[in-house]
């Protein structure tokens, strides 16, 4: 089974979501995190371009591919350079907060 399916990005998208938090603050107050959901958003939507690629049988697959798995590893190195919110004991588990 290829790991980039729709059902594993989702999985994928909220664990980063979950690792990155909520959006906070505007202005000077802006979330030093928000560059990184950008990044995450940017990475999200290009792997979903390829996965539409593919659904619809577009023949441009080879860069995509390659292009998507790259995306995808990036993703993965973002998730394990963050802590697991789960794993501290004074933290009342949450549901994943939107990228967007």
């Amino acid at each position: 089974m290829d790991p980039m399916s729709r059902d594993e990005l989702e999985r994928l998208r909220a664990r980063l979501a979950e690792r990155i938090g909520p959006p906070r603050g505007h202005g000077e107050d802006a979330d030093p995190m928000e560059p990184l959901r950008r990044q995450v958003r940017h990475a999200v939507t290009g792997i979903d371009a390829y996965l539409t690629a593919v659904e619809a049988g577009n023949g441009t697959l080879v860069g995509l591919r390659e292009r998507a798995l790259d995306l995808w590893l990036g993703l993965e190195r973002i998730v394990s350079e963050r802590p697991d919110p789960s794993t501290d004991p004074g933290r009342v588990p949450a549901q994943p907060a939107p990228l967007e």
